[in-house]
């Protein structure tokens, strides 16, 4: 005789905050047969009512008073158990809160939101009541309930809140979901409209001599067949919402609602055009397969010159995962997921591939993330938080240029890196991770040697295409051979590829028409009231703007300290570029590609799709055009400045500027035709711009991983950033040393301490910032870091200066900076 498991008693339950202990709940019986773990709960928190999920379940009676569970807000699970354990690793291991991880794994349509109400709680009665507060009274009882927001609006905060003091009115917090699933109308046969009933009716008519039009609707139907989405039936002329209300009417047909996840995009799908791979290529994907066959984890870092075919690699990989019955993840940096690429995957996966990330409204994330979820679609292909997309039964896991550094995210927490979060996916799910790059990070190098993944190499493009010869112009040798922003070699191989109608792309990283503005008398600059930076000028808008807080005020007309009108736009940048380059090639067709152009929800591919029609001659940007491009007639590509990713003050400085000219110098001579690269510069003899010039990512590596060892720095070390951020800068500087001070002892001396110190920017959005590094060796897992700043935060908590409750401690686990 079986006996039943008990029924849990509580629940630990967290919320999206930067606390990192969950919550212990009462289950009332009514609702202990459906409470499960992943579950939205709606429960009394502090001094309101919140959305929390159900992360365990137990009947250990806790030695405080507990409230109840008052709404279970799920059907089931919004969480696979798998993403539970793989948000409770990253709640861990970055030391952030884990409902802060759960808020960022899910669509908006699905996380921790309510809405707040107001109703009538008492009826004032005989009382006299000034208009105004007579007349929200009674617009509030019409409505039983009205959203507080919108009340506020209409009538003020200050009229609502006298009335809730009053006790006519109360504030009622209730949950919601920000989008509802999207719906699409389905239309059935009714049990009357069996078919000898429709065919009996439909010759009637005819013999009667009344085909009307609903008549001959009625008849496509029965050769079309239901059920039918009625977006699918008005596709043809006679079936349109009056003959199918009309034959409804006659009982044959009946609609309803049904939940849609349908994304469709306008690209051609032609799995036929799936392209042989050659040799290397196949090698690759012969490795990748066997652990795909094994149905098990593994780790590989494949390390492809640009050009040389990765993205057909990812696409043989994914057709073996699909054809065992499970699903494939594509992780792509944010400027780099083109619609190149996207029309790439579709073109031989089709309505297979949702597409995940930043431009999509609320209403497309949600579908894409159920279609996934409820299994419809079976790739998701998506930037860094596409690494938490609910694809079933997962598979492969491919990161493409796995060194690209927006893979981490930085500000607000969870500042995890999605390279590393989708290893350990993989881990979890038995799955095989491929990490793409033509420059791997040293820490993913470093990686593979140590034998955490298998390192696979692609040397050569296919048909022999030859990588683009590079030249390095020391702007020191040719300050009286310019042509504008270019010098005389670049300006005329520019001229040569448009004469010859080819193509050019040139680089500078950045954005802006001048860096900024300087008064010539006195020599003022003007800064931004909120950061401690200076403005950028933005010519076409004449605007001066913040690139940290998005402050924008209008160009002055005379200096803000001397009040002469002597203001001169020193420095440069890409609109600066644009225009100096029209200059000097008055019939050439510009376009611009940069944060400003791309800001529209579609600029990004109508831009792309223009240079691909050769709608103009030369592509001008900032690194978003050395990422992810291929264009068979760009043969030239040029960096104006070469040295603007030195000027970081990082150690990760050299390794940047390497990535980046590699990567826009892959962009030249991808196809048939020869490709040349010129690199302007100031430091010609700087060791990475001497390797990118020479494609030598081996000699680059060997340098550079030489230099980190020497200085504990990552792959070496692991970095933990702590910032600390108030508006009051005194303040902020006690509790960085005190913070500091006890950091210190727990790890037991200075040497793996730096600071604290200002922060490079001392001060953004009236916040001051100060900041403490940390390198501890590489091996630490989540356990050893979580205990060390558990021991860190808790002693920090006895010394905590007074008055410094305001002064916010973020921890950022892996620092790239």
């Amino acid at each position: 005789m079986s006996t039943s498991q008990p029924l849990p008693r509580f629940a630990d339950i967290i919320f999206p905050t930067a606390v990192r202990q969950p919550f212990t709940y009462q289950i009332p019986e009514n609702l202990q047969d459906e409470i499960k773990v992943g579950l939205r709960v709606w429960v009394p928190f502090q001094r309101r009512k919140s959305i929390g999920v159900v992360v365990n379940l137990h009947s250990d009676t806790p030695d405080f008073n507990t409230r109840d569970v008052e709404q279970i807000l799920d059907d089931k699970p919004i969480l696979s158990p798998e993403m539970m354990k793989l948000t409770k690793w990253i709640h861990r291991f970055y030391y952030c809160g884990w409902g802060e991880v759960i808020q960022a794994a899910l669509p908006a349509g699905l996380n921790f939101y309510s809405e707040k109400y107001i109703l009538i709680k008492n009826h004032p009665g005989d009382e006299q009541l000034d208009n105004k507060d007579a007349n929200i009274i009674e617009e509030v009882a019409k409505k039983e309930s009205y959203l507080l927001k919108e009340a506020k609006k209409r009538w003020s905060a200050a009229a609502i809140d006298r009335l809730q003091k009053r006790g006519y009115l109360e504030v009622r917090e209730e949950p919601e979901l920000k989008v509802a699933p999207s719906t699409s109308r389905l239309w059935e046969w009714t049990p009357e409209g069996e078919q000898e009933k429709v065919l009996e009716l439909i010759n009637r008519h005819r013999e009667e001599d009344k085909m009307y039009k609903w008549v001959e609707a009625l008849e496509l139907l029965h050769m079309l067949g239901l059920p039918e989405f009625q977006k699918n039936l008005t596709r043809h002329e006679l079936l349109d919402s009056y003959t199918l209300n009309r034959i409804a009417d006659e009982g044959l047909i009946s609609a309803r609602e049904v939940e849609s996840t349908d994304i469709s995009f306008k690209y051609e799908y032609d799995p036929s055009a799936l392209k042989k791979l050659n040799d290397e290529q196949e090698m690759a994907l012969v490795e990748i397969k066997s652990s795909l066959d094994k149905e098990e984890f593994a780790n590989y870092l494949l390390f492809g010159i640009t050009g040389s075919g990765k993205t057909e690699v990812y696409i043989h990989a994914l057709r073996e995962v699909l054809d065992k019955g499970k699903g494939g993840l594509v992780l792509v940096p944010e400027i780099g997921l083109t619609p190149q690429i996207v029309k790439r995957f579709y073109q031989i996966f089709g309505d297979d591939i949702a597409v995940l990330h930043s431009r999509l409204t609320v209403r497309e994330k949600y579908d894409a993330w159920r279609s996934l979820q409820k299994g419809e679609k079976r790739i998701a292909i998506g930037a860094r938080s596409a690494v938490f997309a609910p694809v079933q039964n997962l598979g492969l896991i491919i990161v493409d240029e796995e060194h690209d550094a927006s893979y981490k995210q930085e500000d607000p927490a969870p500042r995890y890196h999605a390279r590393d979060v989708a290893i350990m996916r993989g881990t979890i799910n038995d799955a095989a991770v491929v990490m793409g790059s033509a420059t791997p990070s040293m820490v993913s190098l470093y990686g593979a040697k140590k034998g955490k993944s298998k390192l696979l190499s692609l040397t050569k493009r296919p048909l022999d295409a030859k990588l683009p010869k590079v030249k390095v112009l020391d702007l020191k040798q040719y300050r009286s051979a310019m042509q504008g922003p270019v010098a005389v070699p670049l300006y005329e191989k520019i001229k040569e590829a448009v004469d010859k109608n080819e193509q050019a792309i040139l680089l500078y990283n950045r954005r802006g028409y001048a860096s900024f503005l300087q008064c010539e008398t006195c020599g003022h600059i003007p800064e931004c009231p909120n950061c401690s930076v200076s403005l950028t000028f933005h010519k076409s808008k004449r605007q001066l703007r913040c690139h940290y807080c998005g402050y924008a005020a209008r160009r002055p007309e005379v200096c803000g300290e001397c009040g002469k009108a002597d203001l001169e736009a020193m420095g440069s940048g890409t609109q600066q570029l644009e225009e100096q380059i029209s200059d000097i090639f008055p019939e050439v067709r510009l376009l611009r590609m940069d944060f400003d152009t791309t800001s529209g929800r579609d600029a990004h591919a109508d831009i792309l799709a223009k240079f691909a029609r050769k709608e103009a001659d030369i592509l001008v940007g900032t690194q978003i055009v050395g990422k992810g491009l291929d264009f068979p007639d760009v043969t030239v590509v040029g960096v104006i400045n070469a040295d603007t990713e030195l000027a970081f003050p990082t150690f990760r400085a050299g390794e940047r500027m390497y990535q980046l000219l590699s990567q826009v110098a892959g962009r030249s001579g991808r196809a048939d035709k020869e490709g040349k690269v010129y690199f302007q510069t100031w430091q010609a003899d700087h060791p990475a711009l001497m390797a990118a010039k020479n494609h030598d990512y081996k000699e680059f590596a060997r340098r550079e991983l030489a230099f980190r060892k020497t200085l504990k720095y990552p792959p070496y070390s692991r970095i933990i950033r702590f910032v600390f951020k108030g508006k009051r800068e005194q303040r902020v500087q006690r509790v960085a040393r005190v913070f500091t001070e006890t950091l210190i002892e727990q790890v037991g001396g200075f040497d793996s301490v730096l600071g604290p110190s200002p922060s490079a920017v001392s001060k953004v959005q009236k916040f001051y910032r100060w900041e403490t590094l940390l390198k501890i060796d590489p091996s630490n897992g989540a356990g050893a870091i979580e205990h060390l700043l558990d021991n860190t935060f808790s002693d920090y908590e006895h010394r905590k200066p007074d008055k410094t409750s305001s002064v916010r401690i973020n921890v950022n686990v892996d620092a790239l900076e």
